[in-house]
């Protein structure tokens, strides 16, 4: 088998909530999810693995090794309803695979009774902001309006790359409410060109999600990590000063042919 969903305990809700925050543009999916199942002590009810994760384990900082997975969480919502968070260390890195996992995940939570399936995604933008926008997508009216309620504006064209925009489509196709909040990001990258976690998108998407999951999270945790990143952003923008600088004193230097 391509995909194993390895449970470590069974759950037999009524209906439940599934939430996907999976690895992909800055972090602006993973990061808010993670930051709930560890605010919540939700707790870890299930392993997805596959072969089409990236080909490589991971080294934990006690020298042992896991392989790249994704798992599942659940807890009670303030009103006693379950809730299931996808999260995890990967996604697949092929197509077939992505689609695989994806209606894997989708026929065990329907097995669970899933009402609403709910994910987040990035959307990259050059607009200048000081507090990130909240678009969506949705699978019904419905679910549209609530979420317009509650602030977030309506995205009314482009594309989801990835799991995370995928496990809406095929919410829809299995018959189940679906929505996809994609919360603004300038999509940081390194000098080398690879893209880095935004946590600075987490508090829009957190102040979204948590009202459409009837929870309540602490928030200062998270205010601490968005000024460690911009310190971080603070320090590789003088490298990146010093790098042009010193590329610009070299292409100053004359040079000599003898």
């Amino acid at each position: 088998m391509n995909c194993e969903i390895k449970i470590l305990k069974s759950i037999n809700p009524n209906e439940l909530t599934l939430v996907c925050g999976l690895p992909g543009m800055a972090h602006v999916g993973k990061i808010p999810v993670d930051y709930i199942i560890k605010q919540l002590k939700a707790e870890l009810i299930g392993e997805i693995y596959s072969i089409h994760f990236p080909p490589y384990v991971i080294i934990n900082k006690d020298g042992s090794v896991d392989l790249l997975r994704n798992e599942l969480h659940y807890l009670r919502d303030d009103l006693g309803g379950f809730i299931v968070f996808l999260s995890g260390n990967a996604q697949a890195f092929s197509p077939e695979g992505q689609y695989e996992i994806v209606e894997n995940v989708l026929d065990w939570a329907i097995e669970k009774k899933v009402k609403r399936v709910i994910s987040i995604a990035a959307l990259v933008t050059d607009r200048p902001f000081e507090v990130p926008s909240v678009y969506c997508t949705t699978t019904s009216p419905v679910l549209l309006e609530e979420a317009k309620a509650l602030g977030v504006q309506t995205l009314d064209q482009g594309i989801i790359g990835g799991e995370n925009g995928l496990i809406i489509g095929l919410a829809k196709k299995k018959n189940i409410e679906g929505i996809c909040l994609l919360t603004e990001t300038h999509g940081y990258q390194t000098p080398t060109g690879e893209y880095v976690m935004d946590p600075r998108t987490a508090p829009a998407t957190l102040k979204i999600l948590t009202q459409l999951l009837n929870l309540k999270v602490d928030m200062e945790p998270m205010a601490k990590r968005i000024t460690e990143m911009d310190e971080a952003f603070a320090e590789m923008a003088e490298i990146e000063r010093r790098m042009r600088e010193e590329m610009q004193q070299t292409s100053k230097k004359p040079s000599y042919v003898t």
